[in-house]
């Protein structure tokens, strides 16, 4: 009984391996000279492709004193560039037939478009505007903190066992920036100026610090050369990248 089970698992294991093999995901990985790392995966099943564009900054990488900024720039960017109007940005998306969203971790903020594939060129220039010169002015701010504060009354204050996560959050870490949840506090994004809002786009929307991954029914050498056209100018960043440093301070993090 015992050489029959062992059979069976050993038979088992090796059709798993097989199946795994079978499902390996083939794609192809480089980087920009701005440092922009980019992932491309061509599946030709069906006629659309995936745009997502990752920056590493999440809630980890906020001030102490100005929680939810990463959070907040999830809404803002949408808000438009030079090019892109006001409101326009996911016009751009529905009118071609695709959908688009974003959202926000601890550690990172993504953005996506889901598009025909014959649209692939417009998901990689509205990801390169925002990348390059979103539109950060009062206007933006004002609107889009409303809709922050709005957002956290329906989740989070009107709900029962709303704050659970927050209560534990900064129970379960004393020191830790994981301490404060995403949303953040909305005092802190009440008391930021215009020029903090600038200074954290500044910092953290750079070439050096995205990903950008393209999948679907795509051609590679076509879609590298759209992507040294739209992202390849892109200056990469002027400043250092803060990352946490737990257990003492540095010129550009404060632990309190």
């Amino acid at each position: 009984m015992r050489k029959r089970i062992m059979i069976f698992l050993v038979g088992l294991f090796l059709s798993l391996g097989a199946n795994a093999q079978e499902n390996k995901i083939e794609f192809t990985e480089y980087d920009l000279d701005n440092g922009l790392h980019v992932i491309l995966h061509q599946d030709h099943s069906t006629p659309i492709v995936a745009v997502t564009i990752m920056y590493h900054v999440g809630s980890k990488n906020e001030d102490s004193t100005r929680t939810g900024f990463a959070h907040f720039f999830e809404h803002l960017l949408f808000e438009g560039s030079e090019n892109v109007a006001r409101g326009e940005f996911d016009k751009y998306i529905t009118n071609a037939g695709g959908n688009n969203n974003a959202n926000t971790s601890n550690d990172r903020t993504f953005y996506y478009e889901v598009l025909p594939s014959n649209e692939l060129k417009l998901g990689l220039w509205l990801e390169s505007e925002r990348l390059m010169h979103s539109k950060i002015d009062e206007v933006g701010v004002e609107t889009q903190r409303e809709v922050v504060k709005e957002e956290k009354r329906q989740r989070i204050d009107n709900q029962p066992y709303g704050s659970i996560l927050a209560e534990i959050s900064k129970r379960a870490y004393k020191v830790h920036p994981y301490r404060w949840t995403t949303i953040g506090s909305l005092d802190h994004l009440n008391a930021a100026t215009i020029d903090e809002f600038r200074d954290f786009y500044k910092t953290f929307y750079v070439p050096e610090n995205a990903t950008l991954s393209v999948a679907g029914d795509l051609d590679i050498e076509q879609t590298k050369k759209w992507i040294e056209e739209y992202f390849a100018d892109i200056p990469s960043g002027k400043k250092e990248i803060p990352r946490p440093t737990i257990g003492f301070a540095t010129k550009n993090w404060t632990i309190n």
